[in-house]
């Protein structure tokens, strides 16, 4: 039983990274402050700006990706 869960939780992490990997663009579920932020997505956003200029968002949704959150 514990194999099958591996290979179930594997699938399932192999799943989410090729549906991301079509949309690789900064979305709000990718910024450190969606949690509190209540703001509706915006292009003007000066937080998303600021992610975007720094560009860790990218190894924060791939961390995301390989723990399975």
């Amino acid at each position: 039983m514990g194999v099958t869960n591996s290979i179930q939780a594997l699938l399932a992490n192999f799943a989410k990274l090729v549906a991301l990997r079509s949309s690789w663009d900064f979305t709000c579920g990718d910024c450190e402050r969606s949690n509190r932020c209540g703001l509706p997505p915006s292009k003007t956003c000066i937080v998303r700006a600021d992610q975007i200029a720094r560009g860790d968002w990218k190894a924060k949704r791939r961390a995301k990706i390989v723990i399975g959150w």
